[in-house]
């Protein structure tokens, strides 16, 4: 890669947490990136190990690479927040310390924001990896909607209920829109779900892409961030006040508000108040016959 302009096009964002295990996967993702105009933050703000020295001594003479430090041990949702508003480029995506990028995957997501102006955030499919067996995996199903039809508020809706939107939270977006509109993660009961409330409420400001020949591959183990997380009466609530703060805010109209609340809180209900293995169940034949469409 070579040295970037002064104002990066992309800045990508690392958090490190407990990431030795993970360093050469990092490093990895670090080499492959094809994209020449970028910057790089890495942040680690519990420093449980020696990943984030490991990288600023491999690092230290590129330019390109920026490292917070500290013990203040924010959360994921504020450290990812950190990262956000430490980056100057264009584009922005947080980098996971323990999945893997394609090298074509920045090159390909800002493709699609430079030729689709309309477009908010462009992402890749996911494969999901798991370590340990402790977490299900399932095969990636395409988001149920399309390039060609109009966005409105129902095409955010059904990536919400009908689709895994933690996926879109891997893409590249476009860091004015995330600024112009105030749209910092916002906390959530546990930090659960935070991510998939956040890609909604950027979906409401304007299109999200699928671009296929991206690829991610998420893993997941016993140690993953939300490897603990469980969504019952209390999520379903604290899902109800989040969502329809995001909706009061950036919905395209008063009717939209109305609309889109009714859809999101009777989702939340049904996801919280039934017994989980059948909200599970309810999960899996969703995703069944999107695969089969």
């Amino acid at each position: 890669m070579s040295v970037a302009r002064d104002k990066p096009l992309v800045s990508v964002g690392i958090p490190l947490y407990r990431s030795s295990r993970f360093l050469e996967i990092v490093i990895e993702n670090i080499e492959a990136i094809e994209y020449p105009n970028i910057e790089v933050i890495i942040s680690d703000r519990h420093q449980f190990d020696d990943a984030l020295a490991r990288l600023k001594v491999q690092y230290a003479s590129d330019a390109r690479f920026r490292f917070l430090e500290g013990r203040d041990r924010l959360n994921w949702v504020e450290h990812f927040n950190l990262l956000l508003k430490e980056a100057r480029g264009t584009y922005f995506l947080w980098m996971a310390h323990d999945d893997s990028y394609s090298s074509n995957y920045i090159a390909d997501l800002v493709a699609a924001l430079e030729d689709h102006p309309d477009v908010v955030l462009a992402f890749g499919r996911v494969e999901q990896l798991s370590l340990d067996g402790f977490l299900p995996t399932f095969p990636f199903t395409p988001p149920p909607t399309t390039d060609q039809e109009e966005w409105t508020l129902a095409s955010s809706l059904r990536l919400l209920t009908l689709w895994q939107l933690w996926i879109a939270f891997r893409g590249v977006f476009r860091l004015k829109v995330v600024e112009d509109a105030h749209l910092q993660i916002r906390q959530t009961y546990g930090n659960i779900r935070a991510d998939i409330y956040w890609v909604f409420a950027l979906s409401l400001r304007g299109r999200l892409r699928y671009v296929e020949s991206c690829v991610c591959v998420k893993r997941f183990h016993r140690s993953s961030g939300g490897a603990g997380w469980r969504f019952g009466v209390r999520q379903s609530l604290n899902a109800c006040r989040v969502l329809g703060g995001y909706l009061n805010e950036l919905a395209p109209s008063p009717r939209g508000v109305w609309k889109g609340k009714v859809v999101v809180y009777l989702w939340c209900c049904v996801q919280g108040f039934l017994p989980s293995s059948l909200a599970r169940r309810l999960g899996i034949l969703t995703r069944r016959a999107l695969l089969g469409r």
